[in-house]
């Protein structure tokens, strides 16, 4: 009985130390449970992992002592019984002492609180920081990236996040320099077709005040995570990212659009409707030939696209590739449909848009 009580005892510390994602999924984590204590994380950030990591410290270090009783209720009465109650009892009592110390002196030892300190000027309270970054974490422009249950990476347009158990590493991004460390590929597939690579990311603050942490994301979440940067993240060259399928689809692409012929434009070609990062460069004109009537019925023919030129080749390859069907190999057989009017087209409509070259002019006579 014993012994199945401690395995039993065993395997729920560890579902509340790191809990699953069925625990997660069923609310059965301290954040959940003690929402109502908690507050808002998304009104007040700062005093919500503040109570939160108090929460949490707290409920962990009970779990020797809850293991003792569990062992009393279910009939153990060993002389070694009063020893242990005791000794696991000191753990609370001791965390408690510990949770008095971060709350004194305005909350400033606080794991949540330590690294705001740095960037509050001399005599500035803390808390004039901490609502400033408050307000940047209510806005919809930040990213965040779940890292595991209990852990996240938060961009704002000022402050680098990372949320774990029992602290916060918080960094301005002007004063921070992001680097990969590490990077490691999983297959998805027993084939190997198709693989993730995860890449261990080291934020390293400019000052020796501030803590140095490291968090590890995908490579597709590394990229999302990029538009929140306002510095790159460094690459050492004895490392190399993944691309995804996606990318070396459109790298593919645009090697099979470069072939087709140029389409010229008299008018003056705007950015891509679709990222507004790049200048449109593809226009969707029919040039394949309908197939024999013998051979109809099969894919939907191309039709006449009239949509002046919207798109760059990247965006119209990801376009592409997000509707392709069937194996990869397959992809450039297929067809497309325009993203505006719908009209089906396939490879060798897809022709490179370039500006229209003026007539030179007749030099008149002497």
């Amino acid at each position: 009985m014993d012994v199945l009580l401690t395995l039993l005892y065993v395997l729920f510390s560890i579902c509340v130390l790191y809990p699953p994602t069925e625990f997660v999924s069923a609310g059965f984590v301290i954040a959940q449970l003690f929402e109502n204590y908690l507050g808002s994380e998304k009104k007040n950030f700062i005093e919500y992992h503040t109570k939160r990591i108090t929460m949490t410290a707290l409920i962990h270090s009970t779990l020797p002592f809850g293991y003792v009783i569990c062992l009393w209720c279910g009939g153990e009465r060993g002389p070694w019984m009063l020893s242990a109650a005791v000794g696991t009892a000191i753990l609370p009592i001791m965390m408690c002492y510990k949770i008095l110390c971060w709350w004194e002196y305005n909350s400033t030892k606080h794991p949540a609180v330590r690294s705001l300190l740095y960037y509050a000027s001399p005599g500035q309270d803390w808390r004039v920081v901490a609502n400033s970054l408050n307000i940047e974490f209510r806005s919809v422009d930040k990213v965040s990236v779940p890292l595991t249950a209990t852990s996240k990476f938060v961009a704002t347009e000022t402050w680098l996040i990372k949320v774990s158990q029992y602290k916060l590493n918080i960094v301005k991004q002007d004063d921070c320099t992001l680097m990969v460390t590490a990077t490691d590929n999983h297959n998805v597939t027993s084939s190997g077709e198709d693989k993730i690579q995860y890449v261990n990311i080291e934020a390293i603050p400019s000052v020796d005040e501030v803590e140095r942490f490291v968090f590890r994301v995908s490579t597709a979440a590394m990229r999302d995570l990029l538009q929140r940067l306002a510095r790159p993240i460094r690459v050492p060259e004895h490392l190399s990212l993944l691309t995804t399928q996606i990318e070396r689809f459109v790298a593919v692409f645009k090697q099979h659009i470069e072939q087709n012929p140029i389409y010229y434009v008299d008018q003056e070609i705007e950015q891509c409707i679709c990222c507004m990062q790049s200048q449109a460069d593809v226009k969707i004109t029919r040039r394949c030939l309908a197939p024999p009537p013998h051979l109809g019925g099969g894919l939907q023919q191309c039709k006449n696209c009239n949509c002046r030129v919207l798109w760059c080749a990247a965006c119209i390859g990801r376009w592409w590739a997000t509707r392709a069907a069937g194996p990869q190999e397959r992809w450039l057989a297929g067809r497309c449909t325009c993203p505006v009017c719908r009209a089906p087209f396939c490879l060798l409509d897809v022709c490179p848009a370039r500006p229209a070259r003026p007539a030179p002019r007749s030099q008149a006579p002497v």
